[in-house]
């Protein structure tokens, strides 16, 4: 069609005097072809970690005890290079963000991308196709990408600094629980004392109650005898001050059985108060046990006791243990499971804080590793794994930094010590 419609213009205006302009064409960028610093965001934010798997696994580059950190390393590894395993990366990135793909294949030029870009992070909405469809319009230049590359930067920072905060309030709401339980407690001790005193105030007017219905019954009893013996003597001038005064004394004692009703109500009015505070406190201590009980903490009785939450009890006869990263309010935990399991222990934060250097320092002065893979960098995690190989000591990479995860990896390394033999391996 175009050799047709060139032929038609220069019969038309000469072959002489038409020039015409070349043709460029417009093509999105692939995957391997973007600068290897923008890989680990594509793979770790666009890409489901199952889609990752497999990806991996059709390409023959996935094994079992691969955590998802090892396969987010690994993966990342081979987006230099075009293969089969990442064209089929390039695919599914292209058919998952279509739509986005096909709105900001519309844009031209940078400003117009930019502004989507920016657009998409004050909504929150589909950042990982825009990120997707801007890093491979073929109108972005390097400087545009890096500022992309930037703002996802910082963005995984503050999505950091939030989950910290987060645990900053998880903290807090664990003391007003156990505050809340110490007050439930006290409460509860006084309401059932308040209890205790009704039930006693109850008895003894029920038995006042008694004395006077008595006390009554003889009184009617004595003037009907009055009555019969006013009828016999005919005295009736002192029969009637004798009548007079028993009248007087039954009034009496009304008066008291009245005062004794009231003070009754009085105390159930009270106990009914007391039974309604009860209930607001007992629903505001239930709500915050369902916020607090939300994580699932590895020491619910708050006194350093394992309980359900770890597995049965393993022996480390002495062994010093090396955690390897972790979260560091739960070091001082691990720190206590260890050493009432019998071993001792050492801990370096991943190369958060500390050396990395130190790394091999701390593998060749401990009997055992334990590394939380998902809280150590790249670096700390190959270096320890080659430390470990190297000097012949058991390590075990736990995924999750939890208490029962941490626990199932000591029975992992009392496995080890029973069996005289260097390992290293996964623990889910």
């Amino acid at each position: 069609m175009m050799n047709s419609m060139t032929q038609l213009i220069r019969s038309a205006f000469g072959e002489d005097d038409v020039v015409l302009p070349p043709v460029v064409a417009r093509r999105r960028k692939r995957l391997w072809e973007l600068p290897s610093r923008m890989h680990c965001p594509v793979i770790g934010t666009c890409l489901p970690v199952s889609q990752l798997r497999k990806l991996a696994r059709r390409a023959g580059v996935y094994q079992r005890e691969m955590s998802d950190f090892t396969l987010h390393s690994t993966m990342v590894g081979y987006c230099d290079t075009r293969s089969a395993l990442t064209e089929g990366i390039q695919k599914y990135l292209d058919k998952r963000y279509a739509a986005a793909v096909a709105s900001l294949g519309r844009e031209r030029g940078e400003p117009a991308i930019l502004a989507a870009w920016q657009q998409a992070l004050l909504e929150g909405d589909d950042i990982a196709g825009v990120l997707w469809a801007a890093w491979t319009h073929p109108d972005l230049d390097e400087q545009a990408s890096n500022q992309i590359y930037g703002d996802i930067h910082m963005l995984s920072h503050q999505v950091g600094a939030s989950v910290r905060a987060d645990l900053r309030q998880l903290e807090r709401i664990k003391q007003d629980n156990m505050r809340l339980r110490a007050e439930h407690e006290a409460l509860r001790h006084g309401l059932n004392e308040a209890q205790r005193q009704k039930e006693r105030a109850v008895a003894g007017l029920s038995q006042q109650v008694a004395d006077a219905e008595q006390r009554a019954a003889l009184l009617a009893r004595r003037e009907v005898e009055l009555a019969d013996a006013l009828r016999r003597a005919g005295d009736y001038e002192t029969l009637f001050r004798r009548a007079e005064a028993m009248a007087q004394r039954i009034e009496s004692l009304e008066e008291r059985n009245a005062g004794h009703a009231q003070r009754a109500r009085n105390l159930e009015i009270a106990l009914a108060d007391v039974e309604a505070d009860r209930a607001a406190l007992s629903l505001a201590l239930e709500t915050a046990l369902g916020i607090a009980d939300a994580d699932g903490c590895a020491y619910p009785d708050g006194r350093g006791d394992c309980g359900s939450a770890c597995p049965a009890e393993a022996r480390l006869l002495g062994r010093c243990v090396l955690c390897i990263g972790g979260k560091t309010n739960l070091v001082e935990c691990y720190r206590r499971l260890v050493e009432t399991r019998g071993g001792r222990f050492l801990h370096h934060d991943g190369g958060q804080e500390d050396n990395l250097h130190r790394i091999d320092v701390a593998v060749a002065s401990a009997d055992a590793v334990i590394c939380q893979a998902g809280c150590v960098s790249h670096t700390a995690y190959y270096r320890l794994k080659e430390s470990c190989k190297k000097l012949g000591k058991p390590c075990v990479f736990l995924k999750s930094p939890g208490m029962g995860s941490f626990a199932r990896g000591l029975a992992a390394l009392s496995g080890d010590a029973a069996n005289a033999d260097s390992a290293i391996r996964l623990v889910d």
